[in-house]
Formats: C-alpha cells, structure tokens, sequence
C-alpha cells in the first residue's frame, strides 16, 4: 500500500534537512536515488526535495500501518512548519502494483 503527497514551501530544502536530521538519531536513514527513506516499523517513507517542493512517498504493508506512517510524517513536518501555519497534507492513495 502506497500513499503520496506535497509541500510546497520556500523552506522545503531547510524542512527536507530537519526532518532527516531528526529522524536519523532514531529510525534508520539511508540515501540514496535522490531520495532519503526513513524506515519505520509501521512502514517507509521516502523522501525528495526540490527547490520549493518536498515530496513524500509512503509504503506500508496495511491500511493502519499507512496511516500511522503518514500521519508521524505529517505531524513532525507541520510541527518544523509553524511559522507559515501550513494546512494538513492531502495525501494521495497509489494503486496497488501486483
């Protein structure tokens, strides 16, 4: 199961560095592809950054497994987030690929 979204922001690179930065003293982060991935034990989020978009692709193995990773994704970025007030993400489901 997959699930993807956007932020858009002038301070997506500065957000894309807090949150790997963050994450690496407690999940493993690897690099790689022009992505960093965030393995967590719900599921893995990988992340992209360009000028004033970061991307986020979520892959888990059930609905709430999905949910709960998207939502530590969501909840940490809005938290690096506050000055610009920004909205909940709108996260998009993928088609399962068989």
């Amino acid at each position: 199961m997959q699930a993807k979204a956007k932020f858009y922001s002038a301070g997506a690179q500065g957000y894309f560095a807090k949150m790997v930065r963050h994450f690496s003293h407690k999940i493993p982060v690897t690099e790689g592809d022009g992505c960093v991935r965030l393995e967590f034990s719900c599921g893995l989020a990988e992340l992209r950054v360009s000028e004033e978009i970061l991307r986020m692709l979520i892959t888990a193995g059930t609905p709430e497994q999905l949910v709960e990773t998207c939502d530590v994704i969501e909840r940490h970025l809005l938290r690096f987030a506050f000055r610009e007030a920004p909205m909940p993400l709108e996260w998009q489901s993928l088609p399962k690929h068989d």
